[in-house]
């Protein structure tokens, strides 16, 4: 079921019982969306919150793998949390889905110690569940970045409650007003669900069917309505007399519902009872949380490969698509023959001239000209485009043929990931792509180290190279693609970095770009800056001056990305 505002009042009694007085010890964020944190309290518990598609706030026991690195908001949560006591825990507004958890800890102050109070709000709102981290009403960070029309809900703005929703206190229905929002034009169910505050669809279907309704009844008889609103008054009568119990409903062995009270709408489903509800959850969570690994294993996987798979195709389009512009460079050398075959009837200054053609003789061929140079200058800017093409051809074709030998293995890939079943087989496919630096594993060494050339990366399978030196840095850009991305950082020494974007620059992910741009950070005089600015444009808008000593160049068509160096591993 969608926790409910009656479900969580229960989660936070158990709670208030465990953490009130507890020392935070441990943060961890195992996956986007979810935060454990490990508190000392006479004994070990861990507090689990998740804003994701399972939003939840309970005391849990289950095994998380958390990450090597951890994400910036659980080190913001380590500095303001780590080390305070949780002084309170409460639900602030009525049974609203939202926890307030008050921690006091000491803070230095000059040659002085005060306490400070954090407070940590979770509000659990399905999509735009979310964990702010609040001090004297202003949010220092959340866990999501959502936004919100209602109010500010970014970092720096002043921390306020959702807007307050308009539902009857389900502890004191009053008689007319229950009548009038059950007599509304939607299902039964959906008229509790709108009209009361704290239960979830779950808990207003079991109130019908108490109430001995369908489900999907509507238009009800004022006969229905009296059983309807006593059904309700007897249910929350039972849950104020702290009538609440822990269960778990499984069909076939899998769990399908969990629940505080007992459901006489799952009686045909084996029931398991626990001894706290945060105890149920984890039962309930931990089958669909190997599910849940599985799934997220095969979507990252299958999401790897078609990404590639979509950027190959479109680097051997793009490169076929050169090869055919090539195919007429033979045009630009006879067009600069014809030229020097005819100097005596051309003089500068000409944009346009019909000659004679000496490969059709008694023909004449119309031949553009560049005014601003002579006959002789025109002739050699023709010549000096077909060899152009023609070296451009011969990578090209180099180009195009590891294109399609990397597009079969990619192919291949997929094949394995289509008749893989088990998470095991998934596991090995995904080392097969981080091998293959397909999915980026880090940013350490390169396989070039030893050899002495440019440093090489694959940052989601874009190559990246980095510069050793000057000599290398003019190298690279020479070398490089007119529609490769050149990086450097502003205002500093550093190496020159090229992503190699296979003729389309605009598709690749701002993920390259960043990463790419604390490269050059990384691989420059601001290494130790906290902060560098890095310029990056296409190849094709970078210029090597004449006479300008290695490494110089000038830029035009600048973009900038602001990077903290210290974020990657040069």
């Amino acid at each position: 079921m969608a926790l409910d505002g009656i479900t969580l009042n229960k989660l936070k009694l158990e709670i208030q019982d465990a953490l009130t007085g507890g020392w935070i010890r441990k943060i961890y964020q195992p996956r986007n969306g979810l935060v454990t944190i490990n508190v000392w309290g006479g004994d070990n518990y861990t507090l689990l919150v998740s804003c994701g598609d399972d939003f939840r706030i309970q005391l849990t026991e289950l095994d998380f793998e958390n990450p090597e690195e951890p994400p910036p908001f659980t080190m913001l949560l380590r500095k303001h949390l780590s080390g305070g006591k949780i002084a309170r825990v409460t639900q602030p507004r009525g049974l609203d889905r939202i926890i307030k958890i008050s921690v006091d800890k000491k803070e230095e102050s000059g040659n002085e110690e005060k306490i400070e109070r954090k407070e940590v709000y979770v509000e659990l709102m399905g999509r735009n569940s979310n964990l702010f981290l609040v001090q004297d009403d202003n949010i220092i960070g959340t866990l999501r970045d959502k936004k919100s029309r209602k109010r500010d809900t970014s970092p720096g703005g002043t921390y306020e409650l959702p807007p307050e929703q308009d539902k009857a206190n389900p502890f004191g229905l009053k008689r007319n007003e229950f009548y009038e929002l059950a007599q509304k034009e939607n299902p039964t169910w959906r008229n509790l669900l709108n009209g009361i505050a704290g239960i979830g669809p779950t808990l207003a279907k079991e109130i019908t069917t108490r109430a001995g309704l369908e489900v999907g009844e509507e238009d009800l008889s004022e006969s229905q309505v009296k059983a309807l609103y006593q059904a309700a008054v007897d249910f929350f009568d039972e849950l104020s007399a702290d009538k609440y119990e822990s269960i778990v409903y499984q069909e076939e062995g899998k769990p399908v519902e969990f629940s505080p009270v007992g459901l006489e709408s799952f009686s045909d489903k084996k029931e398991l009872t626990f001894a706290s509800l945060s105890k149920a959850l984890d039962h309930y969570y931990k089958a669909r949380e190997t599910s849940f690994e599985t799934r997220e294993l095969r979507e990252h996987v299958e999401e790897t490969i078609e990404d590639e798979l979509d950027r190959v195709k479109g680097a051997l389009k793009n490169v076929r698509d050169q090869l055919k512009q090539s195919e007429n460079r033979e045009k630009l050398k006879k067009t600069g023959d014809i030229i020097l075959s005819n100097l005596n009837q051309l003089e500068k200054g000409m944009e346009e001239a019909r000659i004679n053609d000496p490969y059709n003789q008694g023909e004449k061929v119309a031949v553009e000209l560049d005014p601003s140079l002579t006959p002789e200058e025109n002739a050699e800017k023709y010549y000096e485009r077909y060899k152009k093409l023609k070296r451009g051809k011969e990578k090209l074709e180099k180009r195009k043929k590891g294109l399609k030998k990397e597009l079969k293995y990619l192919e291949k890939l997929k094949e394995r990931y289509e008749n893989a079943e088990s998470q095991e087989e998934l596991a090995k496919l995904e080392g097969v792509l981080k091998e293959k630096g397909y999915i980026d594993e880090d940013l350490g060494s390169s396989s070039q180290e030893q050899e002495g050339g440019p440093k090489e990366y694959w940052i989601k399978g874009y190559k990246v190279m980095v510069g050793r030196n000057a000599r290398q840095n003019d190298e690279l850009v020479r070398d490089a693609s007119r529609d490769d991305l050149w990086f450097h950082v502003r205002n500093y020494a550093g190496a020159h970095v090229v992503v190699v974007t296979d003729g389309r620059p605009d598709r690749v992910p701002d993920e390259v770009i960043v990463k790419a741009a604390q490269l050059a950070a990384a691989n420059s005089k601001a290494r130790s800056a906290g902060q560098a600015t890095v310029s990056y444009t296409e190849v094709k808008y970078v210029d090597k001056p004449k006479g300008a000593k290695p490494g110089l160049v000038q830029i035009t068509n600048e973009n900038t990305i602001n990077v903290s160096p210290g974020e990657v591993i040069s």
